[in-house]
């Protein structure tokens, strides 16, 4: 019962409007409606009263019309009532309009209406000269300048009322400083009930120290993939194999497909004013500027403790002007970048012939879209898109919610943005408010029956103010909020469907959102980031709410892992955004290490060669060693033109292991300079003990000195001792020896009784079946991606072809430390589990610790846990687990499940997620965001990585297929 009660995740309260004034029944109904309902019903009733029919009749009409007029009157329109609605109708035909730039061009879009409306009481003439006009012509001159004169009070830059941009600063016409914020939001829904509260009490913590008035902005859009396909292609021009760079395209035209398909991005903003002391008038500008800078400090600080961070802009003044271009134009902005923008803007003005005129610039001129058509009342367009603008009524919030609801509008998809307003009330006033509406509650309740649905709405309402009032009296602030959502589409029809859908969404979670119904004006103001919401629609919308309910409004829900110089994986599970991770990005991850975790079947093996691909294509080496089933990674290694190394019996293939292999030292010497020369022979000697000891597991300390001195004996037969200098081959300068090889060992060994018995052991993979062991190397791992097979050994000499493999890669990376490089190794578990040692095990785990040291990572691969965890109870496999930055888990089983949860610390519904994960799902935890994805690949990848049994039929039968179409052509 106590675990249970530990996952309970808190709920807050949303206590219904109590200190709304015209208000009655406790306030579930305007007085303005009630009003309305009455005149409307007794206005109907009175004159059917008097009609020459039988009174059972009259009463019969009136009940059929009346009635209905009442309800009608007291319901409303929209939220509004009647004579609010018919009050909007008419301003919104007054002025429904299209808004351009200039007065001339209002006054071209309106050409026709004005034609019609003269030609109607004049004859139209024109003249070329101005001379020849008529002496009456002065008259339709003067109407002619009246409507000039209405059209040029409206132009966009009237609508964008921005004066200046400096400091970071929006300064707008009417005088106010506004600063934005952009965040970078958490996964906020996978985190643990327990992180989840104290995500919202830092942000309740920041709700007390912020200014009054505060906006936060998500904004939604197609996901951007031009960046991200801008490094593909320099990256398919910087590959020299005509065949590697089909693959290229192809994966190109993949990321294309998707990005504009299916990934949405998302944005996040805080929008806040400067508020002036109290009677403090003329403030100096630089009191404002430190002000504002010390509210964003104060925000960086309480958004680090939920976790969040403020993105950094290089240029401040530039991404506030990115942001509203972006808003405003949001197709343009997808296709004309900011800075091709601003040229064509200087251009414009330079084309003046008037340097001046730059000076004279205003900042709305890079931000401001083509035009505004405002003549439609559910809907605004512009810049080629459809904007309709809803907001969620007083009365259509849930009376309980939990923290984080609002990722239902946040994530709800492409084209919705969510805008929450936040007004703090001074507690002294509303404390004083809120008791006396008790107090008027209280007496009204006395003289009503508790069988009236009065009471009921009257009990509620005092019960509300109660909750207000101790939460006031509890060091609680009290809020008034609402939420703007806009919803945006490239055709009406879109447009309907998408707002269809969003109020369906609502309703299935109780709550409710009405369309600003002929306001869409007043609401794309509003939605603007000046945290300056209309006042007539704030005050309708609003809802009170207490400092501990403000903070479960915490919008920065929907975490994006999106790194442009990444290895894309596929499309976020919960809010459709790219995943795509930069393991080598050092200011966000530690090292590049990766682990996968998954069940036979999983996807395990697909997900590593997905990955592998990627990296190649992205230009980054890849070094893979398969301890079993090598055979699947034959057909992506010879798309991309790889190196297959097959370390088996009988293969031509051969590693030395005994070999001392020339490094290029260039570049760590042109970093730090000369090192301390140390013994690569000693060194050397290290490894070949690790290699022995897997290959005779009880070998006791007399025996592995007695080898000590073998092995240094055998390196001198060759001329080589602990002297670097000793390793350069005097034929061949600037070449290393000729290395021994096992035979030349074996032969020492065989020599001293003492060794015999490791003689023996060895002969098999000098003179038995295993000789192939006994040559020099002859592959190279020159290759931008090569493969070691060992799945054909059995046995120990599985492990030991195992770390052959591997120290021969880690030789590699260990080259060139300005170079990324990653090293993937499939079931690890064969070297550090039950059937390898210490030795093995510890060599592993060093190398996943100092391999970020050489500018690599390495990617472990799993399916076995239990083996995984089994050495000295698990130490080296949670210590590889520990020293990988990023885990990618896929499905599990149960018992396997819970085994991760404890070293991960992971969230019982992120456990039921990972048991429940179908094919391609997984679990990336990094730092200390969680994301599920869906994996994502085209058909080429799909044909050359599967192993489905099924997938690899349909591709031998289509090949067969295509090969019987060509022999008969």
């Amino acid at each position: 019962m106590v675990e249970i009660s530990r996952e309970e995740r808190d709920v807050y309260l949303i206590p219904q409007n109590f200190v709304d004034t015209g208000t009655i029944l406790g306030g579930t109904v305007k007085l303005r409606n009630a009003v309305e309902a009455a005149v409307l019903a007794v206005g109907s009733a009175v004159p059917l009263f008097y009609l020459p029919l039988a009174f059972n009749i009259r009463l019969m009409i009136v009940i059929a019309v009346s009635v209905p007029l009442g309800v009608f009157g007291v319901v409303g329109i929209g939220g509004d009532s009647l004579t609010q609605f018919v009050a909007h109708w008419f301003r919104f035909m007054k002025r429904r309009r299209i808004v351009t730039p200039t007065p001339q061009g209002n006054l071209e879009a309106n050409r026709h209406r004005h034609l019609r409306f003269i030609s109607k009481r004049y004859r139209v003439v024109y003249y070329d000269d101005p001379d020849t006009l008529p002496h009456n012509a002065q008259v339709l001159q003067r109407k002619a300048d009246r409507h000039g004169k209405l059209v040029k009070r409206q132009t966009l830059y009237d609508l964008l009322p921005i004066e200046k941009i400096e400091n970071g600063i929006l300064h707008t016409t009417d005088d106010h400083y506004i600063k934005i914020l952009e965040i970078d939001p958490i996964n906020f829904l996978l985190r643990s009930p327990r992180e989840q509260r104290s995500v919202i009490y830092s942000f309740a913590s920041l709700l007390k120290v912020s200014p009054v008035r505060l906006q936060f902005k998500s904004f939604s859009r197609k996901a951007d993939v031009n960046a991200y396909l801008d490094k593909l292609r320099r990256d398919a021009a910087n590959e020299p194999d005509a065949a590697v760079r089909k693959r290229h395209m192809s994966y190109i035209r993949f990321v294309k497909r998707l990005g504009f398909r299916d990934a949405v991005s998302r944005r996040f903003f805080v929008i806040f004013q400067y508020e002036a002391p109290t009677n403090e008038r003329n403030i100096a500008y630089a009191e404002i500027v430190s002000t504002l800078e010390t509210t964003a400090r104060n925000f960086r600080t309480y958004l680090a403790q939920c976790g969040n961070a403020i993105v950094e802009h290089e240029n401040e003044d530039e991404f506030l002007t990115d942001v509203f271009y972006t808003l405003l134009n949001r197709r343009t902005a997808v296709q004309v970048p900011l800075q091709e923008r601003i040229q064509d803007v200087l251009a414009s003005y330079l084309a003046q012939n008037d340097v001046t005129a730059l000076d004279k610039i205003p900042p709305a001129a890079f931000m401001i879209p083509p035009s505004l058509d405002l003549k439609h009342g559910r809907y605004l367009y512009m810049d080629g898109t459809y904007h309709a603008y809803l907001m969620i009524p007083a009365d259509g919030y849930r009376a309980q919610v939990t923290a984080g609801w609002m990722a239902l509008l946040v994530n709800a998809g492409e084209g919705i943005d969510v805008d929450l307003f936040l007004e703090r009330q001074p507690k002294e006033r509303m404390m004083q408010k809120i008791g006396q509406q008790i107090r008027i509650n209280r007496s009204k309740i006395k003289d009503t029956s508790d069988t009236n649905s009065d009471f009921d709405d009257l009990s509620n309402a005092i019960r509300s103010g109660y909750y207000l009032k101790d939460g006031l009296a509890n060091n609680e602030d009290f809020y008034y909020a609402a939420i703007l959502v806009t919803v945006t589409a490239a055709s009406v029809k879109d447009l309907e469907w998408r707002i269809g859908e969003i109020r369906k969404l609502m309703v299935s979670q109780d709550m409710n959102l009405q369309l600003c119904n002929f306001r869409q004006e007043a609401a794309f103001l509003s939605s603007l980031p000046l945290c300056a919401p209309d006042a007539a629609l704030f005050k309708k919308y609003r809802r009170n709410i207490l400092t501990s309910t403000a903070a479960s409004f915490y919008p920065f829900v929907s975490f994006e892992l999106c790194d442009t110089n990444g290895v894309l994986l596929g499309v976020n599970k919960y809010n459709n955004s790219l995943v795509s991770l930069d393991n080598f990005n050092t200011r966000i991850y530690k090292n590049a290490n990766m682990a996968i975790l998954g069940t036979s079947g999983a996807g395990k093996t697909f997900t590593m060669q997905l990955i592998a691909r990627r990296m190649r294509l992205a230009g980054t080496p890849v070094y893979i060693i398969a301890p079993l089933k090598g055979h699947e990674f034959y057909r992506q290694a010879k798309a991309l033109k790889g190196t297959i190394i097959r370390i088996v019996p009988g293969s031509p293939d051969c590693i030395n292991v005994m070999e001392i292999r020339k490094n290029d030292h260039t570049s760590s010497e042109l970093l730090d300079g000369p090192m301390p020369e140390q013994s690569e022979l000693a060194a050397k000697i290290q490894k070949l003990h690790i290699f022995f000891s897997l290959l005779i597991p009880d070998l006791n300390n007399e025996e592995r000195q007695l080898l000590d001195e073998a092995i240094v004996i055998t390196y001198r037969n060759k001329g080589i001792t602990y002297d670097n200098a000793s390793l350069d081959d005097p034929a061949n300068p600037g070449q290393y020896r000729e290395m021994p090889i096992l035979g030349d060992l074996h032969t020492v060994l065989s020599a001293a009784p003492e060794t015999r018995r490791i003689a023996n052991i060895l002969n098999r993979l000098v003179h038995g079946s295993a000789s192939s062991f006994n040559r020099q190397t002859n592959v190279k791992l020159d290759n931008s991606y090569v493969v070691i097979d060992i799945s054909e050994l059995s046995g120990d000499l599985l492990t030991v072809g195992m770390y052959i493999g591997l120290d021969y890669m880690w030789d590699k990376a260990k080259e060139d430390l300005t170079r990324r490089k990653q090293i993937f190794i499939d079931e690890v578990w064969q070297i550090i589990g039950a059937s390898s040692n210490a030795l093995a095990a510890n060599y592993v785990f060093e190398a996943v610790k100092t391999i970020r040291g050489y500018g690599g990572g390495v990617l472990v691969a799993t399916q076995d846990l239990n083996d995984f965890f089994s050495l000295e109870d698990g130490k080296y496999g949670r210590g590889i687990l520990n020293n990988c930055k990023i885990k990618i888990i896929l499905n599990l089983e149960e018992e396997e499940a819970q085994r991760v949860q404890s070293v991960l610390k992971l969230t019982d519904a992120e456990i039921d997620n990972i048991t429940r994960f179908e094919r391609g799902s997984a679990l990336i935890v990094t730092n200390s965001n969680n994301v599920t994805v869906d994996m994502r690949c085209s058909e080429e990848e799909k044909d050359l990585i599967t192993t489905d049994r099924d997938e690899l039929r349909r591709i031998v039968e289509r090949k067969m297929q295509n090969q019987t179409e060509t022999e008969e052509s």
